[in-house]
């Protein structure tokens, strides 16, 4: 039977209620004027006993309550995210545990009765990724996602390490040099963990059915690169063809941008693009940025951690994807100003005409 526990939560019990402090900006007022609310959190807070124990605890403290009401209570309780299973990470190996603790705990947060923290890590354990670039934001992605303990991701890429590259893409040294990144890359992740399995793949993506064959038995694409210039449309259509979901993400001057798509449940890149073909009458350009690359480490790796956390949304069901068709814009340069810019299905997409109405 399932023992309870609650989660390490701010408590506090000012007269006659309870108000528990389930996120640093969220709070939960409860009226206790008989105190049951508050006996009861200490008990869970010990995390020994079951509900038929909570019940006899409770009636022995002087308190009048049924098995079907402090199920009721508990299961609100749990709706809020405020309870774990107690020993729910016995079900991991030990050295998994011990490698992993920061990550479980990180997990706890989202955890509920049902889905517990030692799930949310097997659920990542057990995933393949495709990840398309080893520059920048690719090989920042690259050991996020090893540090989680992703289980199998094929890395790709066709360039190789230059003197340029070291003040950002720290998975590579001055011993790098001149050999090509997906090596690399592997040789590094090899050298950090053996809990997860990397293919490197030295290949330039030119179009869909490269990307397409690659992701082939992956649960989701990551794309960190912007070349060829149709890119992120190449990577809509091979994910549209097989229905996973993917991650973009890029830098543009001091903009930091990133966006997901989930084929069948939000509207498609190509829906943004026809979008876009609709306002023909839309500003002109009198000159464009000169291509340059102004990467910074800093910046790279901030894009790289919101990035790879949408990637962790996807892979557990205890989150909600949050740039699914909308993109999320953080602007360095105007006081980290951030904006979110969706876009919604449209009617003449031939990637979602076949599916029901998507959401943005």
């Amino acid at each position: 039977m399932t023992v309870a526990r609650l989660k390490s939560v701010g408590i506090e019990t000012p007269p006659g209620a309870v108000t528990v402090h389930r996120r640093a900006l969220e709070r939960v007022h409860l009226d206790d004027p008989e105190g049951s609310i508050t006996a009861l959190l200490r008990l869970l807070r010990e995390g020994t006993r079951t509900e038929p124990q909570l019940v006899e605890a409770l009636t022995q403290a002087g308190y009048s309550v049924t098995g079907d009401e402090l199920a009721a209570v508990l299961a609100q309780f749990d709706a809020w995210q405020l309870l774990e299973r107690v020993d729910a990470d016995d079900a991991l190996d030990p050295a998994v545990r011990e490698r992993h603790q920061s990550n479980l705990r990180f997990y706890d947060v989202t955890s509920n009765l049902e889905y517990s923290s030692a799930d949310q890590h097997q659920a990542v354990a057990g995933s393949t990724i495709l990840l398309l670039g080893a520059g920048g934001l690719g090989s920042g992605i690259l050991q996020s996602l090893v540090g989680l303990g992703v289980g199998r991701i094929t890395v790709v890429d066709c360039d190789t390490i230059e003197p340029k590259n070291l003040n950002r893409q720290f998975t590579y040294d001055l011993a790098s040099i001149g050999r090509r990144k997906v090596d690399a890359a592997k040789a590094w992740a090899e050298a950090y963990s053996g809990g997860t399995t990397v293919t490197a793949v030295h290949r330039r993506i030119t179009d869909a059915a490269t990307i397409e064959e690659l992701a082939t038995g992956a649960d989701l694409v990551v794309g960190a690169i912007d070349s060829p210039a149709d890119v992120q449309l190449l990577i809509n259509e091979a994910c549209c063809a097989l229905g996973i979901p993917f991650v973009v993400g890029g830098l543009a001057y001091s903009t930091l941008c990133y966006w997901s798509v989930e084929p069948g449940s939000s509207p498609c890149r190509q829906c943004l693009e026809l979008q876009r073909a609709d306002d023909p009458e839309g500003p002109g350009l009198l000159f464009e940025r000169r291509s340059v690359n102004r990467a910074a480490g800093p910046a790279v790796q901030l894009l790289s951690g919101l990035m790879t956390m949408e990637v962790l949304r996807y892979l557990r069901p205890t989150e909600t994807p949050l740039a699914r068709a909308r993109y999320h814009l953080l602007e360095l340069a105007d006081e980290l100003n951030v904006a979110f810019d969706p876009w919604q299905r449209h009617p003449d997409c031939k990637y979602c005409a076949s599916r029901p109405a998507a959401q943005g």
